[in-house]
């Protein structure tokens, strides 16, 4: 099959995530000639192609290249209207594309979209039941906890097949995220100590200086939890903690992901707590919405015995990172075995943002004649080594839908993992205060914050 042939149709079209990521990913992609022949962008505004081309390029600050532009068409649509649908069925047929030809439908919509479009597509005999080239990709979150979500599998089962959905998180696209396994399974410096033996503690974070912004009616809905523990958290600690897979398909890192996330679960010693930044309430009265997290977690396997997972996201923070942090059990030197001295405990820094790469420090004598203990830092910077345009997150995720590759997919068997976690963090937490904490707080927990 000619893969020139295919289509890509984006549903919410004209929402930010089109804008500020969907199409600068495809822009960046389009450098190296993007294979299908046609991006259909559905939206409900009253738009030609044109007109839509002007929207997204000034929505999302960018300029798209004439080879991007000329595959792009816009097509109005309700996500309930079948006769919109048909409509759209019909221009396709009338533009040479058989039922055979790739189908790359993202939908970039609120979860409770999903069943209802899939309807339609299926009605509309656009989307074909097990057919493996109609292909649904699903931005998160995929529910808004474990019922609902597996409401929305069941009912997508009746449309699709599990090998057809392709369900996004857009954290596992970024190249040190993705860069985990190899640090991890590709050096034995750190392959032979990666267990609770060595390891104390591993903080997982991603914390912002910005609020909610314009997507304040959907935050207000789904609070920190749902927005990122749930998804990106759980998913950097499922690739630290996992075992080695049996190889490096899809199939086994999926399922050495989903064996961890079966054993994570809150620290029943440790207090889960939730804030929200000061001044939030005033945009939404009487919310008790969480803009921030700090959860504590333990992994019951050999491995990770008397390790703490710490996974930590917010709003409206000191400042924007996100970092896997891990914190070694510190250790004593014997110099004449006369007298000991206190070896500080390393610490490996896996950057994601606002740098990529790695710090490892470690401890060395300091220079000079007396045996004094310094703690050091070797650092590989991987964002210096990129040429041009960064990679986007969204190109490597959109390239592997279009092949067919589910590695950076989530399962649903993991989505139920990660929901089950999700939903009970969320319980513990609110079994005590929402803490309201100052704009710019380094942290919720010793901020300063007072519990509402």
């Amino acid at each position: 099959m000619d893969d020139r042939g295919g289509l890509l149709c984006i549903f919410g079209a004209t929402g930010d995530l089109a804008a500020k990521k969907i199409f600068p990913a495809l822009r960046q992609w389009s450098d190296d000639a993007l294979p299908m022949r046609r991006i259909w962008c559905l939206g409900r505004r009253s738009l030609d192609t044109a007109q839509y081309i002007d929207f997204i390029e000034t929505r999302g600050n960018i300029r798209l290249g004439q080879s991007l532009r000329e595959r792009i068409r816009y097509h109005q649509l309700e996500f309930g209207d079948a006769a919109a649908y048909q409509s759209l069925a019909n221009r396709i047929h009338e533009q040479g594309f058989d039922q055979d030809a790739r189908r790359l439908f993202f939908l970039a919509v609120k979860p409770e979209a999903f069943v209802p479009i899939a309807l339609q597509l299926h009605g509309a005999k656009l989307l074909a039941n097990g057919h493996p080239e109609h292909r649904l990709m699903l931005e998160k979150p995929f529910g808004g906890n474990l019922q609902s979500a597996v409401a929305i599998q069941q009912r997508l089962m009746d449309l699709v097949s599990e090998e057809q959905l392709y369900r996004i998180d857009h954290y596992l696209g970024k190249e040190m995220i993705r860069n985990v396994l190899t640090i991890r399974f590709g050096n034995r410096i750190f392959s032979e100590s990666w267990h609770g033996g060595a390891i104390d503690r591993i903080e997982v974070t991603s914390i912002e200086t910005t609020g909610v912004e314009e997507r304040l009616d959907y935050y207000d809905q789904a609070g920190a939890i749902n927005d990122m523990v749930q998804s990106h958290l759980l998913q950097m600690v499922a690739l630290v903690a996992m075992a080695a897979p049996d190889d490096l398909g899809p199939d086994s890192i999926r399922q050495a992901k989903i064996d961890i996330l079966n054993h994570l679960r809150p620290d029943p010693e440790a207090k889960q707590v939730i804030g929200q930044y000061a001044g939030y309430g005033d945009q939404m009265p009487g919310s008790a919405t969480e803009t921030a997290v700090e959860a504590w977690l333990r992994i019951d396997t050999p491995q990770w015995a008397g390790t703490r997972f710490i996974v930590r996201t917010g709003k409206k923070l000191a400042e924007k990172r996100t970092e896997i942090r891990l914190h070694y059990r510190p250790t004593q030197l014997c110099v004449s075995c006369s007298e000991t001295i206190e070896a500080r405990a390393n610490q490996l820094v896996i950057e994601v943002f606002p740098h990529e790469g790695v710090q490892l420090q470690f401890n060395s004598k300091t220079p000079g004649y007396k045996y004094e203990i310094e703690q050091v830092m070797a650092e590989y910077c991987h964002s210096c080594r990129m040429i041009g345009n960064k990679p986007e997150a969204y190109v490597k995720l959109l390239q592997d839908a279009w092949e067919g590759d589910k590695t950076l997919f989530a399962s649903f068997a993991e989505l139920q993992a990660q929901w089950r976690i999700a939903d009970a963090i969320r319980a513990a937490a609110r079994q005590g205060d929402l803490v309201i904490y100052a704009p710019g707080a380094p942290a919720i927990i010793s901020s300063g914050g007072q519990s509402c």
